[in-house]
Order: structure tokens, then sequence, then C-alpha cells
């Protein structure tokens, strides 16, 4: 059984609902899963000994390198932070009605990987609702409990 670490940033609920989903279906697959709103924690927690970090950010906005609101503080923090020999995983949701999908996905996932992490899952980008993509979410999260 592994722990995992799931921190997510979210305006409108969409990534805080995602996250959800994806902690439920890890614990299904036998795993302690520990799930934090971004406000409440800083990049310090990122340290601890889990044996997977998951990020979730929504992207809000369509300039470039956009990330929400609540998780600006911790992006440019993780830019301080040494990942080496961590495991990582991205997820966040979006709007295919933009041109840059999920763009705030692939900032993060490029940071972390700058960072010295691996990561441990193709990002998992989501068309706004995650209800309404639950089987790439589940089909994800089970994908990614199994990699653990």
């Amino acid at each position: 059984m592994a722990q995992a670490l799931i921190i997510y940033g979210s305006e409108t609920g969409n990534t805080r609902r995602a996250a959800e989903m994806i902690a439920a279906n890890m614990v299904e697959g036998g795993h302690e899963v520990r799930v934090l709103d971004v406000t409440e924690t800083g990049v310090e927690i990122l340290g601890e000994p889990y044996d997977a970090l998951l990020l979730g950010v929504s992207t809000w906005g369509a300039i470039d390198e956009e990330v929400c609101e609540d998780f600006k503080r911790f992006y440019a923090d993780l830019a301080g932070v040494d990942l080496a020999g961590r495991r990582v995983a991205v997820f966040g949701c979006g709007d295919t009605g933009y041109d840059r999908f999920a763009k705030a996905v692939d900032f993060v996932a490029e940071r972390v990987r700058q960072r010295g992490a691996t990561i441990i899952a193709e990002p998992l980008k989501i068309d706004r609702d995650p209800a309404k993509s639950k089987n790439l979410v589940e089909t994800w999260a089970v994908a990614l409990a199994r990699a653990i």
C-alpha cells in the first residue's frame, strides 16, 4: 500500500471534484490518500515521505502561463523546490473552447520536471466538469494506482 498526496487548486470546484474522484479510486486500489486544497498548504509539504504526489490545477484565462488564482503562489514556489527522486502526476480541468486546452496542466508538469521529478502518468486534462468525463478520470486514477 502506497501513500499519496493530492494537492489541488480549483476556481469553480471542478478540479476539487476531480481530486476527490481520483482519491476515491486510489483508496479503492488499496492506497492511503491525503487530499489538500492548495490554499491550506505550501510547497514544504512536498518534502514529506509520500510515495506519489498528485498536483491538480485548473486553467483560468486565455493568456500564457496562467494557472488558477489559488495555485499561483504554490506554482511560483515550485521553482525553488528540489523534486529529485519524487514521483509526480499532474491533472486538471480546462475548457476545450480555448486554443490551449488545460494549459496549466502542461505548465505545472513542466515545472516539476524541471525541478527533477519523475512524471509517473501522462498528465490528465479534463474538459470542465469531471463528472462528465468520469470514465476518463477513473481510468487514469486506476492506472496511476497500479503504477505506484
